[in-house]
């Protein structure tokens, strides 16, 4: 890792819509040059000949010193810091990709939210079992839709690592001007709340009542507490910005794309259908399926984290599980 002294080299896994906003975000507090690793190539050619990623995040005029590139091995090598902004779904065959350029001394940050599926394991954990290696973690999970990010509305997120060092680095590097880190020492609370919220703003769109709709996520924050606790988070975690925060903005915003997903769901547009429509990569239905087998490990009572997946993969009624 670098030293206090020296100006941090910074790369981001990921062009869609949070990672390049991410970048902008790092660009501007750092002044240093950003690697942002792009997987279409189209994506990486638009973004150096318009200074825009129109696929993914149109419309904000990107700064020059984000460096887009298509190649793992010009974003890593020599980066002190690893942003990872890919999709939980892809990050495993991604990672393998990123071996060959791994360093022990490199700070890998997950901006990722969810939770692998064939193995339950957090992004951090999935990071750790790729590289048969400790790897410096940590996790920046909060409200913060990519677009009023990258348009510098003010945001709060919560900056989470096992080695204190770490999150208070990260806090000095990113807290500035519209933008602050809080820091926490839960990485797994951190990452579950992150993970779960994209289900409970599924079942929010499927539904209609207000009144219901308070009363599901009421009821939903309270396991999603019970099953951080059970996988060794804390309590307390789920009523900061990663939980409550990043609930709200989920349940509630208009940019929510689980939120998006559901209001189809509940207007009967086929699963399947939805995804090819919009072309989501709907984190909140992967983690739907992993939550299931998280909640059946544990063996705890959890009636609408483990019941959503009855309800979106078996149609089952939402209103029986409250």
């Amino acid at each position: 890792m670098m030293d206090s002294t020296s100006s941090p080299r910074v790369a981001v896994l990921g062009g869609g819509a949070f990672g390049t906003a991410f970048a902008q975000l790092l660009a501007q507090q750092t002044g240093q040059t950003i690697a942002l690793w792009c997987y279409e190539q189209e994506v990486a050619q638009g973004i150096k000949k318009n200074r825009c990623n129109e696929r993914y995040l149109p419309n904000i005029t990107l700064e020059k010193n984000i460096e887009p590139t298509t190649d793992l091995q010009t974003a890593l090598e020599g980066s002190d810091y690893i942003f990872e902004a890919v999709p939980v779904k892809f990050m495993r065959s991604v990672l393998e990709k990123c071996k060959p350029f791994y360093d022990k001394n490199q700070v890998w940050v997950v901006l990722s939210k969810g939770i692998e599926k064939e193995t339950l394991l957090l992004p951090t954990e999935l990071i750790e079992d790729v590289f048969v290696a400790k790897v410096q973690t940590a996790v920046i999970s909060g409200p913060s839709f990519a677009k009023e990010l990258a348009s510098k509305a003010v945001t709060g997120v919560d900056v989470a690592s096992k080695d204190k060092r770490v999150a208070r680095n990260l806090k000095e590097l990113l807290s500035k001007n519209f933008f602050s880190a809080f820091i926490s020492q839960d990485p797994v609370g951190v990452q579950l709340c992150g993970a779960l919220k994209n289900i409970l703003a599924l079942g929010v769109g499927m539904l209609e009542a207000e009144n219901t709709k308070a009363l599901f996520l009421t009821k939903g924050l309270a396991e999603v507490a019970e099953l951080v606790v059970a996988c060794g988070g804390k309590k307390e975690t789920v009523y900061g910005l990663c939980g409550v925060g990043d609930m709200v903005l989920t349940c509630m915003g208009k940019q929510s794309r689980n939120l998006a997903v559901g209001k189809r769901l509940a207007f009967g547009q086929p699963l399947g259908e939805i995804l090819k429509e919009t072309g989501f990569i709907s984190e909140g239905i992967n983690t739907v399926r992993s939550v299931k087998k998280m909640v059946d490990q544990h063996k705890i009572d959890l009636p609408i984290l483990s019941g959503m997946y009855e309800v979106i993969f078996e149609g089952k009624q939402l209103q029986s599980l409250l």
